[in-house]
């Protein structure tokens, strides 16, 4: 559990230290109160109130309600980059990885709405320096994006007068609106919104003979064994014998005719 950056981390090594259990829950909470009011609105009542616990007994954790903003962001922000910088390490090339990201970042948005909304609604609400803490100089989230992109032009997959940065910037900005209007049980899935933007995102990118080749690829997979040995090993006949086979009674009849 990282150490809380309230009163708890000023106490001495001998002295109690919070619950890892309540303290995730005090996490929750105040995620979903910053959430539904709003962090200017919201109180450290109001969450005290949520838990069942007096206000004085919060500065057991925290010194402040930033201090409280500042764990929830941090949460918020550390959970959602070990989820792309997982997907970005896979096996695949530098464009599949790619794709691979954008689908996972906003299904892991889309099952975490209150979450994302405080990052991105109150992030700003943090001091500068919190902020830069949280974030880092060069933007963890954006740089995980940005590598992808040159991963994928070393590769000769990505079009090299593409800017990584420009491009990275482009597809965040993207992903990171679907969650205001995404709606669960609405028309589309999280994955199916993944599926979409990252296809616009790879087409957008991609040199032309990448994209022949992943067209090819998909419609090989799609249509399974076309070769003769294929079917029969299948136990089917190829497409070309199903089609001569209808043909040789229809030639026959034209003969007697």
């Amino acid at each position: 559990m990282r150490q809380p950056t309230g009163r708890a981390q000023r106490r001495g090594g001998g002295e109690r230290k919070p619950r890892e259990e309540r303290w995730s829950e005090l996490i929750e909470v105040a995620t979903d109160v910053f959430y539904e009011k709003g962090y200017e609105a919201a109180s450290l009542q109001d969450i005290a109130d949520r838990l069942g616990m007096l206000k004085g007994s919060l500065y057991y954790y925290i010194q402040s309600k930033e201090d409280l903003l500042y764990d929830v962001i941090h949460s918020v922000h550390a959970e959602g980059l070990a989820n792309i910088e997982a997907l970005a390490a896979g096996e695949d090339d530098a464009l599949q990885r790619l794709r691979s990201v954008i689908i996972g970042h906003i299904d892991h948005e889309c099952r975490n709405m209150a979450k994302t909304a405080v990052f991105l609604h109150e992030l700003q609400a943090l001091a500068p320096e919190r902020q830069a803490e949280i974030i880092g100089d060069e933007h963890a989230y954006r740089r995980v994006f940005s590598d992808l992109i040159q991963a994928g032009q070393a590769e000769g997959l990505i079009r090299a007068d593409v800017s990584p940065k420009l491009a990275a910037l482009g597809i965040l900005g993207s992903v990171n609106w679907v969650y205001r209007w995404f709606r669960p049980g609405g028309e589309f899935t999280a994955r199916e919104i993944g599926a979409q933007f990252a296809d616009l995102a790879v087409r957008g990118l991609a040199e032309s003979a990448a994209l022949a080749r992943s067209a090819e690829g998909q419609e090989k997979l799609a249509e399974g064994p076309g070769d003769e040995s294929g079917a029969v090993a299948a136990g089917r006949k190829s497409p070309a014998k199903t089609r001569a086979a209808a043909a040789k009674p229809a030639r026959r009849r034209a003969k007697t005719a």
